[in-house]
């Protein structure tokens, strides 16, 4: 094998590594790192899209999270030019009561949250690209809602 055969081999299956290396993004919020995540950058059509969503604190001390309501994550799956084609919690009913919960150092709240890859009315969403944005609803010193920045992905034929 010669060397330009050989390192054309090793570029392709760092491409391939790179390609299926988890998405992340995260926020640090008083002492509270929120991060989402993605295992692939691309799904078949009809596979479930689920979007892992993990709340640690990071810091030295107890850090109490407020939550509102029952509910304690959002995702919103949009196209990229930002209209949203679903929303985990648009057909949920929350209970309303008022819960703080104290996280420990280095303590988590994970959730997963899946997506069928059907719209609003149920129909499966055409192929191409889209951004999953992950919510987390608890309430930290000075923020209601810690919102992370989109995960982008893509749905093929």
């Amino acid at each position: 094998m010669t060397v330009q055969a050989f390192s054309q081999v090793v570029l392709g299956a760092m491409v391939l590594v790179a390609a299926a290396s988890p998405l992340r993004v995260e926020r640090l919020e008083s002492g509270l790192r929120v991060a989402a995540s993605l295992p692939r950058p691309t799904y078949d059509a009809g596979q479930v899209v689920e979007v892992s969503l993990t709340a640690t604190n990071t810091g030295g001390a107890p850090v109490s999270v407020t939550f509102t309501s029952g509910q304690r994550f959002d995702l919103v799956i949009r196209r990229p030019r930002g209209d949203a084609v679903w929303r985990w919690s648009h057909d949920k009913a929350f209970i309303q009561v008022i819960q703080i919960v104290t996280l420990q150092p280095g303590e988590s709240l994970s959730f997963k949250i899946p997506w069928d890859q059907t719209d609003y009315q149920g129909l499966r969403v055409d192929p191409g690209p889209y951004e999953a944005v992950a919510v987390f609803l608890g309430a930290t010193g000075g923020a209601r809602e810690i919102r992370l920045p989109p995960l982008a992905f893509t749905i093929g034929h």
